[in-house]
């Protein structure tokens, strides 16, 4: 039981920090808040102040506080909310914390406007009856559902793989003119990169700097420039096998060898790479678009 409870709490989840999400997400709560207490509170909140007006302050102090919640909070703490590492664990304590911000907010607002307001323990049990439960599992369901779309899309990328070609340091003669060599220099420093782009299996971005994975014969080499990872796109953009999957991962799309999938989007096992590749969420339907123009 212990095992299974860790195991939940550690799957993955996807979830979008994003300033238009998080708008659409907070103004659809305030709503419900006032359409809960609206027409199964109706006797709440009815001394000296018109009820709608204390519902409508009520709603928006729902919409504010979960959007400080689920967008300030996040962009001042990016190590905490990394969406690539996000899990169920995570956004179940998230969910705590915004009903915590809701019931503060409830509670301040009820206070300032006369009206009887309840222990804030008592309030913070009440939103959290009142919350929790939807919100965790409408989330859960969803991610349910994205999972299933996932793996079930994976399997049709891993049943197209074996027609695609590997990537070699030395590619087969062809009758066309075999890709001119690619230099990737960098912006300070003497030491620069040129080698085929059959060669070229990802690229990941850690600080200033891009480590490139690269074959030499049979062996996998990782030389590492100070570079960002757009100028590196932009550098590959005649390159159609060549994809950006990540904000931090550019990857060779005749190196991959099998397609996990989980609810965020996809994991990438690539030619003779031990770690797997992220495809973030944003970056999915573009990819399956790829894989799908380069199997045509």
């Amino acid at each position: 039981m212990v095992t299974w409870i860790r195991r939940f709490l550690a799957r993955p989840l996807a979830e979008d920090f994003s300033f238009r999400n998080q708008l659409l997400s907070s103004i659809q709560g305030g709503v419900y808040v006032f359409l809960f207490i609206f027409f199964f509170i109706p006797g709440r909140f009815t001394s000296g102040e018109s009820r709608l007006l204390l519902l409508g302050v009520l709603s928006l102090g729902v919409t504010v506080s979960t959007l400080l919640a689920n967008y300030v909070v996040p962009r001042l703490l990016p190590r905490v909310y990394d969406e690539d590492r996000w899990t169920v664990g995570q956004h179940i304590l998230h969910t705590i914390f915004t009903l915590f911000c809701i019931s503060l907010s409830n509670h301040l607002i009820l206070t300032v406007s006369g009206n009887a307001t309840p222990p804030f323990l008592n309030m913070l049990l009440m939103v959290t009856l009142i919350g929790f439960f939807p919100i965790t599992m409408s989330v859960v369901l969803a991610q349910q559902r994205q999972l299933k779309r996932n793996l079930r899309r994976a399997l049709q990328l891993n049943e197209a793989l074996p027609e695609r070609p590997a990537p070699t340091a030395n590619p087969t003669p062809i009758t066309s003119p075999p890709d001119p060599a690619i230099t990737f220099v960098p912006t300070s420093g003497k030491d620069r990169l040129t080698i085929q782009p059959a060669q070229l299996l990802a690229i990941e971005s850690v600080g200033n700097y891009l480590d490139f994975y690269w074959l030499n014969g049979s062996d996998v080499q990782k030389t590492t420039l100070r570079l960002t990872l757009k100028e590196a796109e932009n550098k590959l953009a005649a390159y159609p096998q060549f994809f950006r999957c990540h904000r931090a991962f550019l990857v060779n799309l005749d190196a991959i060898r099998h397609t996990s999938g989980n609810a965020r989007g996809y994991q990438l096992t690539l030619h003779q790479l031990p770690q797997e590749i992220p495809v973030a969420r944003g970056y999915v339907e573009p990819f399956e678009a790829r894989m799908e123009q380069a199997n045509v």
